[in-house]
């Protein structure tokens, strides 16, 4: 596509979007406020389980330790015994483990049970990305990119909010703390999703009931054409490829600028001068509204060509948004338009990321390579808390640890500006096995 053309309009792919989206868009929504509840949470529970600010940072990092150890595994069995199955495991593991969360009592039951978290729910966002492969060709894997993962920014939207009023308001009922209600009832939600993406989900074109014949054939000749120009289809050829090693760090650096202002919002909303948690909650909506949207847009205006450049803006935004952020820690306001330029930025960065992808690997080399990049990726979500945690137990505030993180937001975009376009791979037409 050149920069000058519109993305293409098929309306059989709007009616398998309507079917196939909603339900993965719940799932990732309940997921991303699994995975971040936890920075609300430490507004007591840190207090109550006598949690340094360098062990709360190591703990909320350590499930992407688990995510890393299990997602290359987990969507190899995803290849195998299809997205129905799997994705339906992937939400009782992960809601059960959410659930124990309630009960940790000390700082090692909190380490386990964060990894154990992230090794449940390894395998789904990948997985997403391989399952989209079979339905959907490249000029419209942006939009559907944008409109999947805008379930980040709502999710941030929400649980600021919900987890602000948990806290604020069921604190002690039953015996319980506003932290343990807060995993009790994500928990919940996680698992009564399980069964009703079982009831809804086909597995590949040929098992929904509601395509026919001849929309059916759309889908199959869309995703043959993707397959044919991608670049990489053996797992030896991506595995190889230099390409492989620099997407995966580009999205490590990009992913610092999330994980580094998701765990930490909380606090740094707090230090700015805020200091009830229902407000807090209110004040942590702001940016994820904005994210919410700026991705869509980000996401369908890359479908009509350069989808590079859409992601050194979004770098850029956001190492700016970090940069007002840490300057202006105690002035509330600039420190909220700061926190709305990062999460704008590097949120609308990613349904383009992987747009790109699509582009390159496809069949076997997605598989993994799908997995590969996203798990080396969010080892950015145990790097960001870690560090900046140890940098508020230096210095009295997490802020102070956000200036390397600008940084890397500025390295990431250097790398996607000079080299994304470099050394580019013919495309392998032969289609391989596992």
């Amino acid at each position: 596509m050149t920069g000058t053309q519109q993305p293409t309009s098929n309306p059989v792919y709007a009616k398998v979007a309507w079917r196939i989206l909603p339900i993965l868009f719940a799932v990732q929504l309940i997921g991303i406020v699994d995975r971040f509840n936890v920075g609300f949470a430490q507004l007591q529970m840190s207090k109550e389980l006598g949690l340094s600010n360098a062990a709360y940072g190591f703990g909320a990092g350590l499930f992407f330790i688990g995510y890393f150890v299990f997602e290359i595994p987990s969507n190899m069995i995803l290849a195998r015994v299809g997205a129905r199955a799997w994705f339906t495991r992937i939400l009782v593991t992960w809601g059960a483990a959410t659930l124990a969360m309630a009960f940790v009592k000390n700082e090692t039951w909190f380490y386990v049970l964060r990894f154990l978290v992230g090794a449940a729910e390894a395998g789904f966002a990948p997985g997403t990305q391989l399952y989209f492969s079979r339905w959907f060709p490249n000029e419209y894997r942006g939009r559907v990119n944008g409109w999947f993962l805008m379930s980040i920014p709502l999710a941030g939207m929400l649980n600021g909010p919900i987890s602000g009023n948990i806290l604020g308001h069921l604190s002690g009922f039953a015996g319980l703390s506003g932290w343990q209600w807060l995993f009790l009832t994500e928990g919940v939600l996680t698992i009564l999703l399980a069964p009703l993406l079982f009831a809804i989900l086909p597995n590949e074109p040929r098992d929904a009931a509601w395509l026919g014949k001849d929309e059916r054939l759309v889908v199959e000749e869309g995703v043959e054409t993707s397959r044919r120009l991608a670049h990489t289809h053996a797992i030896g050829d991506m595995l190889r490829s230099p390409r492989t090693l620099l997407m995966a760090a580009v999205y490590f650096l990009l992913l610092l600028g999330n994980y580094g202002i998701a765990f930490w919002m909380p606090q740094i909303i707090k230090g700015s001068g805020i200091s009830d948690p229902v407000a807090i909650g209110w004040f942590a909506a702001i940016p994820s509204l904005c994210a919410f949207v700026a991705m869509p847009m980000f996401s369908r205006l890359s479908d009509a060509g350069g989808r590079k450049w859409f992601l050194v803006g979004g770098g850029l935004t956001s190492a700016i948004g970090l940069a007002v952020t840490s300057l202006n820690s105690t002035n509330t306001t600039l420190a909220i338009i700061g926190l709305a330029l990062t999460a704008s930025g590097v949120l609308g960065c990613i349904p383009v990321f992987w747009a790109y992808a699509a582009r390159v690997y496809f069949g076997p080399a997605a598989v993994v390579g799908f997995a590969l990049i996203n798990s080396v990726g969010n080892l950015a979500g145990f790097v960001a808390p870690t560090y900046i945690g140890i940098v508020a137990d230096a210095t009295g505030s997490p802020v102070n640890g956000v200036h390397a993180i600008a940084i890397g937001q500025v390295v990431a975009t250097l790398l996607v500006a000079v080299l994304f376009d470099k050394a580019e791979p013919q495309p392998s037409l032969e289609p391989q096995r596992l």
